[in-house]
């Protein structure tokens, strides 16, 4: 993947034409090979919830496969929250001011709050544990990926300064830099997590091969996906289609 960015981007003088190559790149050459088929990875895109929150354009976004965009452009979408299950920055060359960047909009987009799930009802509900509480619902997990960083343990020390202010469940889930290894959590006995909790710790661990530990967390935090069913009214309104003028016959 580094050869392939260095090639795709070389010419390309543009900050943000490259930006949005680099984004294709994990897509294209990474997520689609290892992420299953019904959580598809996208590139431009906002995350809305039925309150009216939305997160800061997301470099890469994994939604559910039944997703409906509430805007489907050309280069941008607009994504309902409760079918978001990830998302994704990246970057270049990752350091203490980016890792800032990162860390603000990933903990921007995990603050929507999923409302519209159809209640579960009958004796087996799905649920999942995660940062330290119970969920009734996936929560979204955010990761950061780079190509180059400054050394990983300043970049370790960074991150856990900035998120101490945070509540646990908007940390960054994992950091991958593919030219030096990964930043993992974990848990309070020393095992490793795919998300933070209370009591863990933060580990960098250098490699030469970052994809194979990424392509592992990535897996393990999205193999156990599941999705309520979820209504669409609440992005809508009573009335979406525009302003009732006139009925005629009995509407009861």
């Amino acid at each position: 993947m580094l050869a392939d960015f260095s090639r795709a981007t070389a010419e390309i003088e543009h900050r943000g034409a490259k930006g949005r190559e680099r984004e294709a790149l994990v897509v294209a050459k990474y997520l689609d090979h290892y992420l299953p088929p019904s959580l598809p990875a996208v590139h431009g895109a906002e995350i809305l919830d039925s309150t009216g929150n939305r997160s800061a354009e997301c470099d890469v976004v994994i939604e559910d496969a039944s997703t409906p965009p509430l805007y489907l452009g050309d280069t941008f979408r607009l994504i309902p929250v409760e079918w978001a299950h990830g998302v994704i920055e990246v970057k270049s060359k990752l350091d203490t001011t980016q890792l800032q960047d990162a860390q603000t909009k990933i903990a921007r987009a995990k603050s929507l709050r999923k409302l519209t799930y159809v209640p579960q009802t009958g004796d087996i509900q799905w649920g999942i544990d995660a940062y330290g509480t119970h969920f009734e619902y996936f929560p979204m997990y955010g990761l950061v990926f780079a190509y180059s960083s400054t050394k990983l343990p300043a970049l370790a020390d960074a991150l856990w300064g900035l998120q101490q202010s945070v509540p646990v469940e908007a940390w960054i889930d994992a950091v991958v830099v593919l030219d030096q290894g990964v930043l993992f959590y974990t848990d309070p006995g020393g095992g490793f997590a795919s998300r933070p909790q209370p009591g863990c710790s933060l580990a960098a661990i250098s490699s030469d091969v970052a994809l194979v530990p990424a392509t592992l967390a990535i897996q393990t935090a999205f193999g156990g996906v599941w999705m309520p069913p979820a209504k669409l009214g609440p992005y809508t309104g009573p009335e979406p289609w525009g302003d009732v003028v006139h009925v005629v016959g009995d509407r009861s």
